[in-house]
C-alpha cells in the first residue's frame, strides 16, 4: 500500500512524463506544418524509373503524413544538381532526395563539389534495386558475353555500347568489364535508357548496358536478348538469364538502386518516423506489384543500414573510378 506522503510525487512524476510523451509526439507532427510542403527532389528528368520510384512513394507519404509532397525533378550534371539542392538544405524534414547507385558515384567523379554525399546526406530508406542488364538486338549473332568478348577483340575499339548516360553505373559497369575482359568498348552516351533501347530494338547500336527495368518489356517480346545481369543471383523475371559472376567476372555484382534521403543532422525522431513511413509504404502489395512492373526488387533496408550502405558504397566507387578510363564531359 503506498504511503499517503508519496501519492503526490507519483501524480507528479506521471503528469510530467505524460507532458514529455506530448511534447516529443507534437515535436514530430509539427516538423511538416500544413502550408509547407515536403520536397522530394530527383536529381533526374521525368519520366524515369527514379522518378516513378519518388512519385510512388511520395503520393503514399503525403497520406501517411497527413501533408503535402511534392516531386521536383532537378536534372543536370550526372545528378550533381538535384543532389547539392537536397545536401545543402536546412536539415528539418522539408526536403528529401531521390538517391541512386548514380548519385552515390559523385564523390569520385566530381572530387571538387561543394558538398560531400557521406559527409552531408543521410540515409533514410532504400525503395528497390534492380539489376543492370547486357543486352543485344534480336537478330544479332552475339549469344553471350563470350561472343560479345571475341567480337571486340576482332574489331578493338570499334564495338559500340550504349547507356543511358555519362556517369551513369551503366556507363562504369560498362568500362569496368571492359578493362577486366581486356578489350576496347566505344561508349555512346544517351539521355535517358529509353533512347537506348530505342536504339537497340532498331539495331542502331550494338550493345546497350542498360537497367533491367527497360529490358524487360523488349525481351520478352523478342525485341532484343539480355545476355547477363548484374545482380549476384538471377533475376526471377529472367530466370534463364545467366549473372556476370556466372559468366566469368564475379567482381561485378551490384545492382541499380534508389532510396530516400535526407540532410545530415535532421533530428533522430523526425529520420525514424520517415524512415519508418517509407518501409512501411515499401511493404505494401500494391505499392510492391507496380515496382515489380518496373523490374525493381522491393527493399527492407532503412535507418543506420541503409546510411551504412550508402557510405560504404561511395567509399567503393572511390577506390574504383579512379582505376577506369572515365572523363565526365557535361
Amino acid at each position: 500500500m503506498q504511503h499517503p506522503r508519496s501519492i503526490p510525487l507519483v501524480r507528479r512524476l506521471r503528469q510530467t512524463l505524460l507532458a514529455a510523451l506530448c511534447i516529443a509526439g507534437a515535436g514530430v507532427h509539427a516538423a511538416w506544418p500544413d502550408d509547407q510542403p515536403i520536397r522530394i527532389i530527383v536529381p533526374q528528368a521525368a519520366g524515369g524509373t527514379n522518378d516513378i520510384v519518388a512519385r510512388l512513394v511520395g503520393a503514399e507519404l503525403a497520406r501517411a503524413l497527413k501533408q503535402s509532397v511534392v516531386v521536383e525533378n532537378r536534372p543536370g550534371a550526372s545528378g550533381a544538381i538535384g543532389m547539392q539542392q537536397a545536401a545543402q538544405a536546412r536539415p528539418d524534414g522539408y526536403t528529401l532526395g531521390l538517391a541512386s547507385d548514380s548519385t552515390a558515384m559523385l564523390d569520385a567523379f566530381r572530387p571538387t563539389l561543394p558538398w560531400k554525399f557521406r559527409r552531408d546526406l543521410m540515409g533514410l530508406a532504400m525503395v528497390g534495386d534492380q539489376p543492370i542488364s547486357l543486352a543485344v538486338p534480336a537478330a544479332s549473332p552475339l549469344k553471350s558475353l563470350a561472343d560479345v568478348v571475341a567480337q571486340a577483340r576482332r574489331q578493338p575499339a570499334k564495338l559500340a555500347y550504349g547507356t543511358s548516360g555519362i556517369g551513369t553505373s551503366q556507363h562504369v559497369v560498362g568500362e569496368w568489364w571492359s578493362k577486366l575482359a581486356g578489350i576496347d568498348l566505344v561508349h555512346i552516351p544517351y539521355k535517358g535508357g529509353g533512347q537506348a533501347s530505342t536504339d537497340l530494338v532498331a539495331n542502331q547500336v550494338p550493345v546497350a548496358v542498360l537497367g533491367l527495368a527497360p529490358m524487360l518489356a523488349q525481351h520478352r517480346n523478342g525485341k532484343v536478348r539480355v545476355l547477363a545481369v548484374t545482380s549476384p543471383q538471377r533475376n526471377a523475371a529472367l530466370p534463364d538469364v545467366p549473372t556476370f559472376t556466372e559468366a566469368g567476372f564475379p567482381q561485378i555484382a551490384i545492382t541499380q538502386w534508389s532510396g530516400l534521403v535526407a540532410p545530415s543532422g535532421l533530428p533522430e525522431p523526425i529520420a525514424r518516423r520517415l524512415s519508418e513511413e517509407i518501409s512501411r509504404i515499401v511493404q505494401m502489395p500494391e505499392i510492391q506489384a507496380k515496382l515489380g512492373e518496373s523490374g525493381i526488387t522491393p527493399s527492407t533496408l532503412r535507418g543506420a543500414a541503409f546510411d551504412k550502405f550508402l557510405k560504404d558504397t561511395v567509399a567503393q566507387w572511390e577506390r574504383l573510378i579512379p582505376t577506369l578510363n572515365i572523363n565526365l564531359v557535361d
